[in-house]
């Protein structure tokens, strides 16, 4: 596997992380390879100045490696940057549940030299491109990781679409948003709204009304070859969103079209990496909900708690 020379270092822009982005900076160049800083990591470090710097988009394309410090935002950030270049990313999780960043700061020192150096496990992923238009005219087009979707804006109010599958009506619903999902969205909005789990490696989408008005509107997997059109009918105020991080407003008429994108990204993990096994972590799969221990943990030294006795147990009235 590849040894890295030149890494980029992309972190989120808040959060008392300094002190973690300057252990990672050190970090890399201890395993013998040269560090480049995006703005939000140069702003971390009191001494950026010596470092190379600039936007994430940029700095990438001069890397042959990425390192990512925040949370699955900052990573899905770093893998937008990194679409269609050979630069994989590694994740690291100074964020909260961590499903794409799955090395956390307490074990960084521990595993990050070793890939480095080109132990790991390669794992791409897919990507989504969507664009907006109205009357025919293009108002943006982007990439997304997890997912691209529309959603009510500020007034709250439900959302009437239409759902066009390679130009043939599926549906027409009213809820609060809809979504299309990636495998790797998949365990994000999609799965909150009720969507299932995709495995990474299935290429399809996964298209996900948020809280429908008639709750026979189900979500539904579509082919990797497929183009989704959206069109809005009725709103008081929606938006188009990519990643929940890039939102267009939209408006009656507008439409949204998505499909998967001929980009992708490549995640890096530490070797051992089990997808299911992150699933049983960070889901709590494996533990049974009547006692805090795995299924089929053997029992040690555990004895039959005594049983308390009724307090009127034995007494005469």
């Amino acid at each position: 596997m590849k040894k890295f020379e030149r890494v980029a270092v992309i972190a989120k822009p808040q959060g008392a992380i300094s002190r973690y982005v300057s252990d990672l900076v050190s970090l890399i160049e201890q395993s013998g390879c040269s560090v480049i800083l995006d703005e939000c990591a140069a702003g971390h470090l009191a001494q950026s100045g010596s470092y190379e710097s600039g936007p994430a988009g940029e700095i990438v394309a001069r890397c042959d490696a990425a390192v990512a410090i925040g949370g699955d935002g900052t990573m899905l950030g770093a893998a937008r940057a990194t679409a269609g270049l050979e630069v994989p990313v590694i994740g690291i999780n100074a964020g909260r549940l961590g499903f794409i960043t799955d090395i956390v700061l307490e074990d960084m020192h521990r595993l990050l030299p070793a890939m480095l150096q080109g132990q790991y496990v390669a794992d791409r992923r897919r990507l989504l491109e969507g664009s907006v238009w109205r009357e025919n005219e293009l108002l943006f087009e982007g990439l997304a990781v997890n997912d691209i979707g529309i959603s009510h804006g500020r007034a709250l109010g439900m959302v009437e679409y239409t759902v066009y599958v390679d130009g043939l009506q599926m549906a027409v619903q009213r809820a609060d948003g809809v979504l299309v999902s990636t495998a790797t969205g998949s365990t994000a909005y999609a799965m909150a709204a009720g969507g299932p789990i995709m495995h990474p490696s299935v290429s399809s989408m996964l298209l996900v009304p948020v809280a429908p008005h008639t709750l026979s509107n189900r979500p539904i997997v579509l082919g990797s070859h497929t183009s989704i059109d959206i069109e809005v009918n009725e709103t008081r105020s929606a938006v188009a969103s990519f990643d929940a991080q890039v939102l267009i407003d939209v408006q009656a008429g507008d439409v949204l079209r998505v499909r998967v994108s001929d980009k992708s990204f490549t995640m890096l993990h530490p070797v051992g990496y089990n997808h299911f096994d992150l699933l049983r972590r960070k889901l709590k799969w494996n533990y049974l909900p009547q006692a805090e221990r795995p299924i089929h943990t053997p029992l040690q030294n555990q004895t039959t708690p005594l049983q308390t006795p009724h307090p009127f147990a034995g007494t005469k009235r």
